[in-house]
């Protein structure tokens, strides 16, 4: 529960009640006069600067100093509604205030507060009324934030009421959190990696900061820990590539861990979105997004993405919302910026700050903090749902214990729905933020399925690139990857079925599916994609695997796929628009690398090449008709600019290629007519062969 304080109105106000501030009659301390009014500076400056904790242990010395002074007394009972650890006494040393001075009609609201930070909320709305009651015109702010704290209130009393004893409630506790602030939480899927937003002594520059009790005067920082036999290892700084002496808050991770969004003001601006990649054990500079997320004159500061990429839920105060903070979403645009950005509308967002998005990887489950709809005091955490014609239902308040009269949001979800975490203060908090662990009891259970295991290239972990395609329409549904250090992949999948395509930089590509049509619950499958340039090294490395691969082949009518082709028979009719047909460029079955022999052939054309400078030609690849069109024409293109990528490195300047993937577009000959063909795959039909081909036709020459 935050609120906006005039320190100057509130010195005024206290000033015309005729109660000096350095009027004491009776010193209980060692401090000085002089060192009394230096030390009211610092605490007041701490006031306004909002280190509430800092401002409370001066404000705490001076009342010590002089405790009949009243100016003393009020300050330090404001100042402990922020600390979970003395916010009782906040209560009995305001109504001392409010005793001695029954005209000063702000005290109530503060009095409000201070029975509301206590689960007194009787009381609370009782002195919200009394100060609105007397509430002077030009006080709009405070009369505003009254009538709101009223409805947290009265809310809370209902929520309280239904107490959601199936959630376990837990502090993460060491290593995790410390004497300051950790927040935003956000995990991978599979619940292995935390990164974290740590702002206290071990910040960057925090050495070069007069020690704090409080977080406010440090920079904040990306921290990251692993989980191993579950437990959480110590924390440690994410890097100096994205750690600077500036702010840098961890507000996003995608589903496989490797994207990271960050929140970094630079140059004097109210704060953008930035992006970091995993790029084997390091990350990479952040670098601001492209497109229209990050605007000029708005902050911009919290970040989600969706399980495929293509979507990313944003929090911006832009020109334009519905009040505060509102939430927004943006599309993945071809170039790879963020575009056609749209605010999700009045049933998310209110006329107070709506904040710290989740998209859960079941793609349709949006968690969100709020300081409005049923909030019981400052931001609550929120749940809605996508329904069957794309938007999302009425929030949902997740109840007591998870939202309580402090902070609580940046609330993250394991992909099993197990496990939640997100970051609040309060009696339970060791620091003025920690992060808090969630055992859900009643929270309902997504059913979607993650993938995740890793990609080897003859035996050695590798990065790829990883399409996947809808099966029922050929549709990219998103691009993904394995680390380059480790191989590893995560991929939540919502029910359907899918054909996924590894391929790697090399050119390697293996090919498969996955049925996910019939499943009702959360499951885990463990899948590892292990690619080989030769296949000799299976059965010389593992023979129990080669007898597996042979035996899946013969199941599936796997073998290699031969393009043949007849030969150019002399340089000399090079004429354009002349197509020759290439003999012996070869590939494995669904892959686009070249085989030896291939690359031999090609050799050839090197020589050609060199004597004909002027010569551009297309080189067409095309497939046999079995298969879907999409897939045969996306393959034949992959094995096109194979070709032309060989004869660059042979020394040919690539602006002298067209590479042209023709799919099954042009058959050389129809097979229908051959019975032998058939639907199923039979390498002995030779027209089959024959479409199998790739070609060289002269553009200029």
């Amino acid at each position: 529960m935050k609120i906006k304080i005039s320190l100057r109105l509130l010195t005024i106000l206290m000033l015309l009640t005729s109660i000096s501030v350095f009027s004491q009659t009776e010193e209980v301390s060692s401090l000085s006069k002089k060192e009394a009014k230096q030390l009211l500076e610092q605490a007041e400056q701490d006031f306004e600067e909002r280190n509430y904790l800092d401002a409370l242990d001066k404000f705490s010395q001076l009342h010590e100093y002089d405790s009949k002074d009243i100016y003393y007394k009020m300050m330090t009972g404001i100042c402990a509604t922020f600390d979970p650890n003395q916010k009782e006494k906040s209560v009995k040393l305001l109504e001392e205030v409010k005793q001695e001075n029954p005209e000063y009609g702000i005290i109530n609201f503060y009095l409000g507060k201070a029975y509301a930070v206590n689960y007194d909320f009787d009381k609370s709305i009782q002195h919200f009324n009394f100060y609105l009651a007397t509430a002077p015109a030009d006080e709009v702010e405070q009369v505003r934030d009254a009538n709101q704290m009223m409805k947290n209130a009265q809310n809370a009393k209902e929520i309280l009421a239904d107490t959601i004893h199936e959630n376990i409630i837990e502090n993460v506790g060491y290593p995790i959190n410390s004497q300051y602030s950790e927040y935003v939480p956000v995990i991978s899927a599979d619940e292995s990696v935390m990164i974290f937003t740590y702002r206290g002594i071990k910040s960057v520059g925090g050495d070069k900061v007069p020690q704090s009790m409080g977080s406010e005067p440090y920079f904040e920082d990306v921290f990251i820990a692993y989980k191993k036999n579950g437990e959480w290892t110590e924390p440690v700084s994410i890097g100096t590539n994205i750690n600077t002496e500036g702010h840098d808050a961890a507000i996003g991770l995608s589903v496989d861990g490797q994207t990271l969004f960050i929140y970094k003001s630079e140059n004097n601006n109210l704060g953008d979105i930035y992006v970091s990649q995993l790029e084997g054990n390091d990350w990479t500079k952040p670098k601001k997004l492209d497109g229209d997320v990050n605007k000029n004159d708005s902050w911009e500061g919290s970040a989600s993405l969706s399980a495929n990429g293509k979507t990313l839920y944003f929090s911006s105060d832009r020109e334009g919302g519905m009040g505060g903070r509102d939430l927004y979403k943006a599309e993945l645009q071809a170039d790879g910026s963020w575009g056609n950005v749209q605010n999700l509308g009045g049933m998310i967002n209110t006329v107070y700050n709506d904040d710290a998005p989740f998209i859960h990887p079941d793609g349709k489950t949006l968690y969100f903090a709020s300081e409005g709809h049923t909030s019981i005091g400052g931001y609550d955490i929120f749940s809605s749902v996508l329904d069957e014609y794309g938007a999302f239902t009425e929030p949902k308040n997740m109840g007591y214990p998870i939202n309580t009269i402090d902070d609580n949001r940046y609330f993250v979800l394991s992909a099993d729905g197990n496990t939640g975490y997100y970051s609040g203060g309060g009696v339970a908090s060791m620091g003025e933020q920690d992060i808090f662990k969630i055992t859900t009891g009643r929270i309902d259970k997504p059913v979607l399925a993650l993938l995740l295991g890793n990609v080897y290239f003859n035996d050695v972990p590798t990065g790829s690139f990883m399409n996947l395609y809808k099966s029922t329409d050929s549709e990219l549904e998103g691009i993904f990857k394995s680390n380059e250090e480790t191989g590893k992949y995560v991929m939540a999948l919502t029910p359907g079925r899918y054909e996924i395509e590894v391929e790697l930089e090399s050119g390697e590509i293996v090919r498969d599916s996955i049925r996910l049509d019939e499943i009702t619950e959360y499951v885990e499958i463990y899948k590892d994609f292990r690619i080989y340039s030769d296949s000799a090294l299976i059965a010389n490395n593992n023979k129990a695997l080669a007898d597996a691969l042979a035996e899946a082949l013969k199941k599936e009518n796997k073998t290699v796929d031969t393009l043949y082709t007849d030969n150019i028979k002399s340089a000399k009719d090079l004429k354009a628009g002349k197509t020759f047909v290439l003999n012996n460029i070869l590939y494995d079955f669904d892959k686009a690398s070249l085989r030896a022999e291939s690359k031999a052939e090609l050799d050839k054309l090197v020589g050609l090449f060199k004597e004909y400078p002027e010569l551009k030609v297309e080189i067409s690849a095309h497939t046999d008709a079995r298969g879907s069109d999409d897939y045969n024409q996306r393959l034949s293109q992959r094995r096109a600019n194979s070709v032309v990528n060989y004869l660059v490195t042979k020394g040919i300047k690539k602006n002298r290629f067209l590479a042209a993937g023709k799919g099954e577009t042009e058959p050389y000959e129809d097979c229908s007519k051959y019975a032998e063909c058939g639907e199923t795959r039979n390498d002995e039909c030779p027209c089959y062969q024959k479409n199998r081909r790739t070609e060289f036709k002269v553009l200029d020459n």
